[in-house]
């Protein structure tokens, strides 16, 4: 299951395809703020953490 994250910065839904590994960078589609992913996306305890 791919589960959409929520920015730490903006709280906009941040839309997964599902392939992301623990540790990728991915970026907030609107006010660009960076995170890491905690796990690998669709995984259980998948979450972001900001990266600044």
């Amino acid at each position: 299951m791919i589960k959409d994250l929520t920015c730490t910065v903006c709280s906009a839904d941040l839309p997964l395809a599902g392939d992301e590994k623990k540790g990728d960078e991915v970026y907030c589609t609107y006010c660009g703020a960076p995170g890491k992913l905690t796990a690998d996306a669709g995984s259980e305890g998948c979450d972001i953490e900001e990266d600044y």
